[in-house]
């Protein structure tokens, strides 16, 4: 039996309907005489995703002969948006874009929107995790989610065994009980095998990421309906709870703090814990095979990010992977079905199993994994969320800046809050 999705999608797609809806939208000309309802032909696909994993998940896609094949050519996210822009500008355009949810903010309004109309918000809430709602608009869905990286927890066995610990800590105040035990230090005073890399920018791989985790576990949105949130508290006299993760994040590097286990003058955090001095190593689920090939005598395991004792429902952060339709697809109706196609749960299924990453499909990840690792991942997907960033590279600068600042004196934590506030809010305006 069809999912309800593909029923919405591709049935309604096939006897017509969405040829009405992209007449309404302006996709095409409703007096055109060589347009066809049929989807056929080539459709270019931009998108971040590795070209080595993607080829053969295109290979497989195309062989199920659906009237139309799909054309993938791998772009560096640093540079996707300005390609991208580029080409517009010159009258040209891929017919779908397979991007992060961290590029989807600046991409939304080059996308297509699917209205409600051809896919209900009930049928995408119930279909997705909470997370993917990044993808919702007012008046429909602005990009198809697939799946989620969500951050997690790696660690050393081998260094937890030697201090009896049975199994990882799973919250934050657990952590914090083990720094005293897993930080060591030579004469001199110098760390030689830290507890957990936090506290830097310029050596800690996912600053962003762990920063914005700790905002999302206080309940803040970071960026709401186009509103910087980071500088709100629940009273006009309270401090901002982004206030105290600030300064819980820069006090692993802070000389004066019990937390401190981390400074500038170690090796990037990645390294540190493949080189095996990091206890603990806050990374991102797709960076399993590069730790298990860079460093395959390493005993390591992986476990659900940290959370919070004090509040109720798990959060992590998580870069959702969506598949986009172009406004302006040369190929419009069969990027729509291509991209329905690959947003329907057999399609999503095998995209997941190419980069062993959670699907977005609730039923998909209702399926029991045998890989120990996947299986975290999978459990990890139903906590992960993002926030919609106005300016990638424009934050990471700034969300730099703040935790710079409060490790050098600079400000202190709550000024640091409200300039990156003001900051990124001027990103979006």
């Amino acid at each position: 039996m069809k999912s309800s999705f593909q029923t919405i999608l591709i049935i309604v797609f096939i006897v017509g309907f969405v040829i009405a809806v992209a007449v309404f939208s302006g996709i095409f000309s409703s007096s055109s005489t060589t347009t066809s309802t049929t989807p056929a032909g080539s459709v270019v696909v931009w998108g971040v995703l590795p070209m080595s994993e993607m080829q053969k998940y295109v290979d497989n896609f195309n062989s199920e002969n659906y009237g139309y094949t799909l054309n993938y050519t791998q772009h560096s996210p640093d540079t996707f948006y300005q390609e991208l822009i580029t080409t517009l500008a010159d009258g040209q355009s891929p017919d779908l874009v397979l991007i992060n949810a961290e590029q989807y903010p600046q991409l939304s309004s080059k996308l297509y929107t699917i209205p409600f109309s051809a896919y209900t918000e009930r049928t995408f809430r119930d279909t997705n995790i909470d997370g993917a709602q990044l993808f919702l608009s007012a008046t429909g869905v602005g990009a198809l989610p697939l799946l989620v990286d969500p951050m997690v927890v790696y660690y050393n066995k081998d260094i937890l065994a030697s201090k009896n610990f049975l199994s990882p800590p799973s919250t934050w105040d657990d952590l914090q009980a083990t720094i005293p035990l897993l930080t060591k230090r030579d004469a001199r005073q110098q760390i030689t095998q830290s507890a957990i890399a936090m506290g830097q920018t310029t050596n800690v791989l996912h600053f962003r990421d762990i920063l914005s985790t700790l905002f999302l576990q206080t309940g803040n949105t970071i960026v709401t309906n186009k509103q910087v949130t980071l500088n709100q508290g629940t009273s006009a006299t309270e401090v901002p709870p982004t206030v105290e993760a600030l300064n819980f994040y820069t006090s692993f590097s802070n000389p004066t703090t019990n937390n401190y286990t981390w400074n500038g003058s170690l090796s990037e955090s990645l390294q540190n814990f493949l080189a095996g001095k990091s206890a603990f190593y806050i990374g991102r689920a797709s960076e399993l095979f590069t730790i298990q090939s860079q460093n395959p005598n390493l005993n390591f395991d992986v476990t659900k990010m940290f959370q919070s004792s004090a509040t109720g429902r798990a959060v992590t952060y998580g870069s959702f992977i969506s598949v986009g339709i172009m406004a302006k697809a040369p190929n419009p109706v069969a990027a729509y079905a291509a991209a329905s196609q690959m947003a329907a749960s057999t399609s999503i299924d095998a995209l997941s199993k190419q980069f062993s990453l959670p699907p977005v499909r609730r039923d998909l990840l209702q399926i029991s994994q045998s890989n120990p690792y996947v299986s975290v991942f999978f459990q990890s997907a139903l906590s992960a969320f993002s926030w919609p960033d106005p300016n990638p590279a424009s934050t990471k600068v700034i969300f730099r800046d703040m935790i710079n600042n409060v490790n050098s004196n600079t400000a202190d934590t709550q000024t640091a809050i409200y300039d990156a506030t003001r900051d990124l809010q001027s990103t979006i305006n």
